[in-house]
């Protein structure tokens, strides 16, 4: 054998390993709620709630915070400094694949909210003089709505076929607005959205995104336990004024120490990051009082105990340990789901592909035109092969590159990958 052709031999059987985590889209783990944070009875709620409709925990707390945030709105104001002060209202971001829970875990919630509303309104058939909820999304009727409903109204978008700000006129209309937004969306949706109009919408939101879940058993619970529930929103609603004149909450020389040390380390994280978690960041001063005045809030009112007037260093402690060690964490699996990259796609498509119809060999224009429908150049074509050859998925064939004339264009395929019928699994 000649030396060339023994050399082309060796290298064409020395195949490395397959890299199979490109094929791999699973998340990696977010933490799950931590209940610890959360006062009681709320903590138990949450937990029963989410067992009872064998949903997420995730998604029930965020049904939580929008249902305080609905009966308190602009009406209480967290006050940090003289000039500065946050109103309770929140945007938040229900994600999840499709018959994940979401709808189940929030319905528990919104029907305690429809009671108060009832009866802020004098009955079911008396005409609504104070509404907590809305579900039409225009804008106009929104800013209609809230017109007569001074202390603002929550947005409650469950199963919306879009994600809000599509056009761009929503945010601008809305965010002077006191409407607070729970949406639940798909991921896919999410990632879609955020890629065309992003930094400025998605910075505004709290996200909980749980991923896949192991099957709960359902459990009963005692329906009296909805009352603590109902008794404390009842209560909040009373407590609130509106957004000209609301019921401040200070945040006292403890819990402001505990905030500017809170604050400081959030200004040196954003230095370190870019896009659109370094745009989350940036509102997330804001998000973080807000989160201090409802677990104050939540705390501090039973309906017997006197009404709070401070904000002190512990529920100023427990937002900042709720924001950073939960919210931060699944905002950046959404960013991260929505900033890959063309490329990153392309290459992951292709591993796919090879996968799936296992060829011998592949020229350059057949990946192309088979593997990447024509969504990409020839060059870009030829970026994904050599990225998929360093993974080990092909090699550049030496036989084909040593014919007269241009370079090769094709590309042996790891004889490996027939070995892998299910290439995720094996990542488990």
């Amino acid at each position: 054998m000649l030396p060339e052709a023994f050399h082309r031999q060796v290298s064409e059987n020395n195949w490395r390993s397959p890299d199979l985590s490109v094929v791999d889209q699973r998340r990696g783990p977010v933490p799950a709620v931590p209940l610890e944070w959360l006062p009681q009875p709320w903590r138990n709620w949450i937990a029963d709630t989410g067992r009872a409709t064998g949903a997420p925990a995730d998604y029930v707390l965020q049904s939580v915070l929008a249902g305080v945030a609905a009966v308190c709105g602009a009406g209480v104001a967290v006050r940090v400094t003289p000039d500065w002060e946050e109103p309770l209202v929140l945007w938040q971001a229900v994600v999840g694949e499709p018959a994940t829970g979401k709808s189940a875990a929030l319905a528990p919630l919104r029907r305690l909210l429809t009671i108060v509303e009832r009866e802020r309104c004098g009955g079911p058939s008396a005409p609504p003089p104070v509404q907590l909820v809305a579900t039409d999304d225009d804008p106009a009727v929104l800013a209609e709505i809230v017109r007569a409903n001074r202390r603002g109204v929550l947005l409650w978008r469950d199963g919306a076929p879009r994600w809000p700000d599509s056009g761009g006129q929503e945010e601008e209309t809305l965010a002077p607005l006191a409407v607070s937004i729970l949406e639940t969306v798909r991921p896919e949706r999410l990632q879609e959205a955020l890629k065309v109009r992003h930094d400025s919408l998605a910075a505004r939101f709290l996200f909980a995104w749980p991923g896949p879940q192991p099957y709960r058993a359902l459990a009963l619970f005692d329906a009296a336990r909805n009352q603590a529930i109902l008794h404390r929103l009842r209560t909040l609603s009373h407590l609130a004024g509106t957004a000209d004149s609301p019921r401040v909450l200070t945040i006292d020389d403890g819990g402001r120490d505990a905030l500017d040390g809170v604050l400081a380390s959030l200004h040196a994280a954003r230095q370190s990051v870019e896009g659109l978690e370094a745009a989350w960041l940036g509102r997330s001063r804001s998000l973080i009082v807000r989160l201090a005045g409802i677990l104050e809030l939540m705390a501090s009112v039973d309906g017997d105990a006197a009404r709070p007037v401070a904000v002190g260093a512990e529920p100023v402690a427990a937002a900042a340990a709720l924001w950073r060690d939960y919210f931060w964490p699944h905002a950046k699996a959404v960013f991260d789901s929505a900033e890959l990259s063309d490329f990153s796609k392309r290459v992951r498509r292709v591993a796919r592909w090879l996968l799936d119809k296992r060829p011998a060999s592949v020229s350059r224009e057949e990946v192309r035109r088979r593997a990447l429908s024509m969504s990409a150049t020839a060059d870009e074509t030829e970026m994904v092969l050599q990225r998929l050859a360093y993974l080990g998925f092909v090699k550049v064939d030496l036989g084909d590159r040593n014919r007269p004339g241009r370079p090769s264009s094709h590309w042996r395929v790891n004889p490996a990958l027939p070995e892998t019928p299910n290439p995720v699994a094996k990542l488990a």
